[in-house]
């Protein structure tokens, strides 16, 4: 458990001294575009594939009631934060029981058999179903994955999303806010600093600089009063 918690602590510090030197990661992008998403106060979140990070402890520190459901154990601790450890695909959550769920870089990796997740075939199609299940009526979702101009599978690990890829995965949700980032400048002989792309501009990153984009989706089940967090 301390062992777990010291990693997500030191990945933390590094990512903030990166910043402090004028970078901002693929990461960063990705937490900033959640936490700009989670724009009402006291709600309830669900954190999917969440254990190596420290949103969960940042908002239920914030006053939000939060549930991590991933296979491996999240090592923070609040009275505002619960955690499940699972399969999500088999998960007997409440119907219209979270307001936001967050999927930070993790439904690329679902079904393919990482991080000790089991093999499904289009297991992203399947867990879509389930969070339309699990938020309320005008819920978010908020997810971030890498974005390709042509889909991509690293087998074993990981899908890189295209845009027809994209428009399936999101068949039957509703836009509320969308980004595209791309690597810009190296810092550190590494790409840490990601700049706003075009779906264009991110698509071809990986052609063009050997690392694929980045496409941050927030998303409603129907249309309601989220409006543009923008």
């Amino acid at each position: 458990m301390i062992v777990g918690k010291t990693k997500v602590r030191v990945r933390e510090i590094e990512r903030r001294i990166v910043r402090l030197f004028g970078g901002r990661s693929s990461r960063d992008v990705e937490y900033d575009f959640a936490y700009r998403n989670v724009n009402r106060k006291r709600l309830c979140i669900l954190d999917i594939g969440g254990c190596d990070s420290l949103i969960p402890l940042v908002l239920s520190r914030a006053g939000h009631k939060v549930t991590v459901y991933d296979f491996r154990p999240y090592t923070e601790r609040h009275r505002n934060l619960k955690v499940i450890c699972g399969d999500f695909m088999k998960n007997q959550l409440p119907p219209k029981s979270f307001d936001i769920v967050l999927l930070i870089s993790t439904i690329e990796h679902m079904g393919f058999g990482a991080y000790g997740v089991p093999e499904y075939k289009d297991a992203d199609f399947e867990v879509m179903s389930h969070l339309r299940r699990v938020l309320i009526d005008g819920g978010k979702l908020v997810l971030t994955f890498p974005f390709n101009e042509k889909e991509k599978i690293i087998p074993g690990f990981e899908r890189w999303y295209s845009v027809d890829r994209i428009k399936k995965l999101l068949t039957g949700w509703f836009v509320v806010d969308v980004e595209f980032w791309a690597p810009d400048k190296k810092v550190f002989g590494r790409w840490l600093k990601w700049g706003p792309a075009t779906w264009d501009g991110a698509g071809r990153a990986y052609i063009e600089k050997g690392v694929q984009g980045v496409a941050c989706f927030a998303i409603t089940n129907q249309p309601c009063n989220w409006g543009m967090s923008r």
